[in-house]
């Protein structure tokens, strides 16, 4: 019992620490996406990536200007912020409401966050707002075409290049016979015509 005791007592401040960085990243992430109040940002997020986050959440503000955001769990561990949350808006336009669930994960480094990804379901949103999305004609995420002639002829794949004949090699005996014919003697020239006969002296008398 003692050493349940104490193990408690020992755990305990590692316990209040973790709620206390839970509750203070709950209460930024309703300040930022519920109150809009984007100050929040520049002392959470580190500089760059701040800019990217400020402009992300306006945009998402402006379309949905009833935006709800409620974490449902939270997850810390080391320095990874683990949060799950719930969504729920109305788009201004479309007047339809949306409610979509993501995770969040946020590395944080020298007191402030320097990564975040956020992963939910992109096509839930299109089709809560009543936008179609499907595959091209021809093509499923889940079943590929059966032939060639199946797949549309933007997608069909490339044919693979012919391999290259090689060069029909000459008969071996046109080549023997080549290689063994002698070089034919150039063809002799023509005699060069003969000089005039000298012209005979007359005989002395």
């Amino acid at each position: 019992m003692r050493q349940l005791i104490a193990l408690a007592l020992l755990f305990a401040p590692i316990t209040a620490v973790a709620g206390a960085k839970d509750a203070a990243v709950k209460a930024a992430m309703e300040k930022i996406w519920e109150e809009g109040d984007l100050s929040v940002i520049d002392d959470a997020y580190e500089e760059e990536l701040g800019n990217e986050i400020r402009r992300f959440v306006q945009e998402n503000r402006d379309l949905y200007p009833d935006l709800k955001i409620e974490i449902v769990d939270s997850v810390i561990k080391g320095n990874r912020y683990v949060t799950v949350w719930e969504a729920i808006g109305t788009h201004k336009d479309l007047k339809r409401r949306v409610r979509l669930e993501g995770v969040s994960v946020r590395t944080r480094e020298g007191g402030v966050f320097t990564e975040e990804k956020m992963f939910y379901d992109q096509k839930s949103i299109y089709d809560q707002l009543g936008f179609t999305v499907s595959p091209p004609e021809g093509l499923s995420p889940f079943k590929v075409a059966g032939s060639r002639a199946d797949a549309p002829a933007e997608h069909k794949p490339a044919e693979a290049p012919a391999a290259e004949e090689a060069p029909a090699e000459a008969p071996a005996a046109e080549e023997s016979a080549a290689e063994e014919a002698p070089a034919e003697a150039p063809a002799a020239e023509a005699p060069a015509a003969e000089a005039p006969a000298a012209e005979e002296k007359p005989a002395e008398e």
